[in-house]
């Protein structure tokens, strides 16, 4: 095989790893398999406490209601309405406010347990005692509770026969999406009593497609992200020391966080309720002697997956955002988006203008490249004849008319693989735009946001559907397709033979093709594609007219 063709699959090969590459390393990823889960089960160290499945019946063998049974009590606050169901203390809507489900004017707040049933239920194992599930608080206070300036508590309470006195109390903070949840037990009888606390949560686990509206389970463990991106066939069992864990959808995170350190378990399982998957906390048992208490503390979380919120609560839950292995650079890019957004008031814009500051952070490397492929084309249509002669005397000699090419060409100082070093600048720019891709696709900040004719920059542009045809037309991908080409067409593509006329012909594709791929990502991410090939242009004609000017043309 000739030198030449041999470069030209290397090249190809190349492709193909970078794309697989992509493919395998910024696809979210997903947890360990249920074998691997069960597989660590036999790890956990040894504990005085039964097991979850010792101390109560897991969700898929009780008939835990899935619809509200006691009074309900509405909490609303600036950023938040909510409701509480009296039978166990469990969360039934929580409506953000701020974030409305669609583009619309009229759209109504977003419910992040829409999907799901009633949340954060309280499930209390006594020894020797039987705790109806759910607990069927009393609740003394109003219906609707308006929390406006300062933290309010709002307590449940019941009392059993033997004189067990539990309370569940929620703080409400009107300004933040952090509440305040304690369970307090009293023992009133004469003798100790021994208890184990669960915690149940729940919420749906599917899959509709990368940058898509999917729903997850979430945990951390022991400092490491656990996610579950199917519904389990059997249980999945985590043990270790949680931090949090829920369930979280594109933008949004409902979790529960313990405040326990120390050995704790998380099992997720099949609630074979529509779909609905089922996660169990277990503190560790204990025992309360009679006439004491026993208080659990912990917090829940119900609000947006923004970073800088995340971040600020000092719990981990920023983690829940999945940017992958360029989160280290997907974050000062997220940063730097809203520093741009904030001075021009306009993500879109904001776009534009970071597009414009990473070319001209690479334009010293982008123009020596354009130069360096200009100057290469001049030797190669200098040299034409003399190609076109060898071509001809050894037309019959594949092989011996490679090497001769060859021989010219190093006689003339040129490299042929040099032509490829058009890429480097693109290759180079690769992660960063990776990284805005995925914070394109995954912030919350730039959910909604608008530019001209464009409604949602973190959706795919929609102006109306194709007639007889279905297909949404768009104008942003054209508009990259387009400029693409014209920027490959203004592109030095020095000839070195057949092999190369038709790689130049498969390139050509490269815009159609790439338009066909990107018709159905984020409009911000198009629009940066966009702005950068027109960039690319202004460049090549600046270059242009520099080697026109340097050879002593007008």
């Amino acid at each position: 095989m000739d030198r030449t063709r041999l470069n030209y699959i290397l090249f190809f090969i190349l492709s193909f790893l970078i794309i697989f590459t992509y493919t395998s390393l910024f696809t979210p990823k997903t947890s360990q398999k249920p074998e691997q889960q069960k597989a660590a089960q036999h790890e956990v160290s040894k504990q005085t406490q039964p097991s979850v499945e010792e101390k109560a019946k897991p969700i898929e063998e009780t008939e835990l209601a899935l619809n509200p049974q006691g009074k309900l009590i509405t909490i609303k606050t600036p950023i938040y309405t909510g409701t509480i169901d009296t039978a166990g203390g469990r969360i039934v809507n929580w409506k953000l406010e701020k974030y409305k489900e669609t583009t619309d004017n009229n759209s109504p707040p977003v419910n992040i347990l829409k999907d799901s049933p009633p949340d954060f239920n309280t499930s209390l194992m006594l020894k020797d005692f039987q705790i109806p599930n759910p607990i069927p608080f009393n609740y003394d206070g109003a219906d609707e509770v308006n929390v406006t300036e300062e933290e309010q508590e709002i307590t449940l309470y019941w009392k059993s026969p033997q004189g067990i006195e539990i309370k569940k109390t929620y703080k409400i903070n009107p300004s933040s999406y952090l509440l305040g949840h304690s369970f307090e037990v009293k023992n009133g009888t004469r003798a100790p009593i021994s208890e184990t606390l669960l915690i149940e949560s729940y919420g749906k686990v599917e899959q509709n497609g990368r940058g898509k509206n999917n729903k997850d389970f979430l945990a951390m463990v022991s400092d490491n992200v656990e996610r579950v991106e199917s519904i389990p066939k059997e249980p999945i069992v985590f043990n270790g020391t949680t931090s949090w864990f829920g369930f979280s959808d594109k933008y949004f995170l409902s979790a529960f966080l313990p405040e326990i350190g120390g050995e704790t378990q998380v099992r997720l399982v099949n609630g074979e309720k529509e779909g609905v998957v089922g996660a169990i906390f277990s503190y560790p048992s204990d025992v309360i002697p009679p006439g004491n208490k026993s208080i659990h503390e912990s917090k829940l979380y119900l609000g947006p997956m923004d970073y800088e919120i995340l971040r600020s609560l000092g719990f981990g839950l920023e983690n829940t955002i999945n940017y992958g292995w360029v989160g280290p650079l997907a974050r000062p890019v997220l940063w730097f988006l809203n520093v741009l957004n904030g001075g021009l008031k306009n993500y879109g814009l904001a776009i534009i203008a970071i597009t414009i500051i990473i070319r001209l952070v690479f334009l010293p490397l982008t123009i020596k490249s354009m130069a360096s492929m200009k100057e290469m084309q001049v030797k190669m249509q200098a040299l034409k004849p003399k190609m076109d002669a060898l071509k001809e005397k050894y037309k019959d000699d594949k092989a011996k008319q490679n090497a001769e090419l060859m021989k010219l060409y190093t006689s003339q100082g040129i490299n042929p693989l040099s032509s490829l070093g058009g890429c480097l600048p693109l290759l180079i720019q690769l992660p960063v735009f990776i990284a805005l891709y995925d914070v394109l696709l995954y912030s919350i900040e730039l959910r909604h946001s608008s530019f001209l004719w464009i409604n949602d920059l973190s959706e795919p542009e929609f102006l109306f559907n194709i007639p007889g045809v279905g297909i949404p037309f768009r104008i942003l991908p054209l508009a990259m397709g387009l400029s693409w080409y014209a920027s490959q067409k203004m592109t030095p593509t020095p000839s070195m033979g057949t092999e190369n006329q038709l790689q130049m012909k498969m390139m050509e594709f490269m815009p159609l093709i790439f338009t066909v791929m990107f018709w159905g990502l984020p409009s911000g991410l198009i629009l940066y594609w966009t702005v950068s090939n027109i960039l690319s242009i202004v460049q090549q004609l600046y270059v242009n007219r520099r080697f026109m000017q340097a050879k002593g043309g007008s």
